[in-house]
């Protein structure tokens, strides 16, 4: 047998070939195409197999590993180059086995063989355990946008992907193939999430927990496509989105901010909380954004920073409400706050400080919706001061546009779930706008 260039079979009428649909654009994805002749003619097949001409070595026919790249990178082009190999050697060996018999390959084997080595490695590799590599190594890679993972997502990832491996082990037939992740998997996997009971009072997932549990999934299964581990793209059809109506439902006014601002602290770690807090609510930052203040550039009444969840450059103009907070903090050093601490005596204080309105909400649990009632404070959580933010800033008249910017949504659809105002309150205040640029009519 030849390589190199390419691969002469035993029978000595076939050389096999791989090269690029294209190379000019380097960073594009490109499908390998197996390239041979067979009974006098050329023939094209396209693999599926895709990679980006900087890393395919023309010479050897395979992607070349030796260039510097991310993990992920290297574990993709491995795989590919596997199953560029185990191609060659089912083609090898079913030339052989027709030589022996006297019969040569005609184009339709050569492509039956081509795919059947394609379908059969990605049958070989077992779905859950490559979904938990990928999980493992999620903080180490890059995703499809270019951004590292972090600690806290990785978290998030672990326990969805709890949650798919503890109902693989209740089926009655496993998942044993990743074409296992069909539209009757999606069905069942969501009824079963939302069937599931824990803890002693037997209580079910909300509709928020079994969503992002899809979510996640979901990107699992967009990364093995993405690795060519396989061609189903069944997860491309599950919608993952929640109504508006299905998020935190309240905020606090700028009188409640205020009141906790000045609420009393038995504690530093109170104080700092409280303080950190504050600074959120004037500024939109996520708690794992509050906690990264330290490395943050403060100067020109600006805060910059780049946001822990999106990877984006925010430039922050800090308000007067927080200026004193900031310059103290600046010069002292931020806080660093346990979320789970942290998000506690925020109710605390909350509570200390009577912000006790109760407040209408629906609870989705098990697929049921409840109406319940609840006093303000044990709503509150550091998430809240976000849509506080967003919603106070979008009720002083600032363009929702200026609003997004310093929060960082990418579209208005997810400013629309942040923003919880009610249409009466916005009425209200922009006729005050209107009385002050002078645009109603007098008498």
């Amino acid at each position: 047998m030849k390589t190199g260039n390419g691969s002469k079979c035993a029978s000595g009428e076939m050389r096999i070939h791989f090269n690029l649909k294209q190379m000019r654009e380097e960073e594009k994805l490109t499908q390998i195409m197996l390239v041979t002749h067979v009974e006098k003619r050329r023939v094209r097949i396209y693999t599926r197999l895709r990679v980006k001409p900087k890393y395919w070595d023309s010479e050897a026919n395979r992607c070349d590993l030796s260039g510097r790249m991310s993990r992920r990178e290297r574990q993709g082009l491995e795989l590919i180059n596997g199953q560029i190999e185990r191609m060659t050697m089912m083609l090898n060996e079913a030339d052989e086995r027709l030589a022996m018999q006297g019969e040569t390959m005609t184009e339709t084997i050569v492509r039956h063989v081509a795919l059947e080595a394609l379908h059969e490695e990605r049958q070989a590799v077992r779905p859950l355990p490559y979904l938990r590599r990928l999980v493992e190594e999620y903080d180490n890679g890059v995703n499809r946008n270019g951004h590292r993972g972090n600690g806290s997502s990785k978290a998030t990832y672990l326990t969805a992907l709890g949650r798919l491996e503890d109902y693989n082990r209740r089926r009655k037939v496993p998942l044993c193939s990743f074409e296992d992740f069909d539209k009757r998997f999606f069905t069942d996997f969501t009824n079963y999430l939302y069937s599931y009971t824990y803890g002693p009072a037997h209580k079910h997932y909300t509709q928020n927990t079994v969503v992002n549990t899809l979510k996640v999934v979901k990107n699992l299964l967009h990364r093995a496509y993405d690795n060519e581990v396989t061609t189903n793209d069944s997860f491309l059809k599950v919608q993952t989105s929640l109504p508006a109506d299905a998020s935190e439902p309240v905020y606090l006014e700028e009188k409640e901010i205020h009141r906790l601002a000045t609420v009393e602290t038995l504690s530093e770690v109170e104080r700092e909380v409280r303080d950190a807090f504050v600074i959120a609510c004037y500024t939109a930052l996520r708690i794992s954004d509050i906690c990264r203040l330290n490395e943050a550039v403060i100067r020109g009444g600006t805060i910059s920073i780049y946001q822990t969840k999106t990877k984006e450059r925010v430039e922050i103009p800090i308000l007067k409400e927080i200026a004193p907070l900031v310059e103290y903090y600046h010069e002292h050093g931020f806080p660093v706050l346990n979320k789970a601490t942290a998000n506690r005596i925020i109710k605390s204080l909350a509570e200390r400080c009577h912000i006790d309105t109760p407040v209408n909400y629906k609870e989705c649990r098990g697929g049921v919706s409840t109406l319940r009632t609840a006093p303000k404070w044990s709503m509150v959580s550091f998430h809240t001061a976000r849509r506080s933010c967003v919603t106070n800033l979008y009720k002083r008249g600032y363009p929702a546009n200026y609003v997004m910017t310093l929060s960082g949504h990418r579209s208005m659809q997810a400013f629309q779930r942040y923003m919880r105002a009610s249409s009466k309150e916005v009425m209200s205040n922009f006729f005050s706008l209107l009385k002050k640029h002078k645009a109603l009519p007098t008498g």
